[in-house]
């Protein structure tokens, strides 16, 4: 077989394994955050993922409405309360650390106006090299 030929086969075979393990990884990721939706929140319908190798941060930008009760769920990794969250307001006022709760996987708050936060998501093990951070949000039904 041609050598060049043989390099691009073997790219080929390497990508398509690294993505199914992915997506594997993800998806037990996903399942985990999910159950956290139980039949008192509705998903608002999107999913915030980011991927996130050694000590980086995930940040997603949100916007919660007043009056409404929501639920801020994280997941990543294999384990329960594998990510540190925190929530901070557009001034970057800390609102929300799960680190002084037990790094809890969600947080049910409401706010009296509509505000604009930023929430930002750090694996706890820095020894892993990489893992998926999710995070959903769930409407108080």
């Amino acid at each position: 077989m041609n050598p060049v030929l043989k390099n691009i086969s073997l790219t080929i075979l390497i990508i398509i394994i690294t993505q199914n393990f992915a997506s594997a990884q993800l998806d037990s990721v996903m399942n985990q955050c999910e159950k956290y939706l139980s039949d008192e929140y509705l998903s608002d319908g999107q999913q915030y993922l980011s991927l996130i190798t050694g000590d980086q941060i995930a940040e997603f930008s949100v916007l919660f409405y007043g009056g409404n009760t929501y639920r801020i769920i994280t997941c990543g990794g294999d384990e329960e309360n594998s990510l540190i969250f925190v929530v901070y307001d557009k001034y970057r006022n800390e609102l929300f650390r799960n680190s002084e709760y037990d790094n809890v996987n969600y947080w049910d708050f409401q706010f009296a106006s509509t505000i604009e936060c930023f929430i930002e998501a750090e694996l706890i093990n820095k020894n892993n090299k990489s893992g998926f951070a999710v995070l959903l949000i769930g409407l108080k039904k």
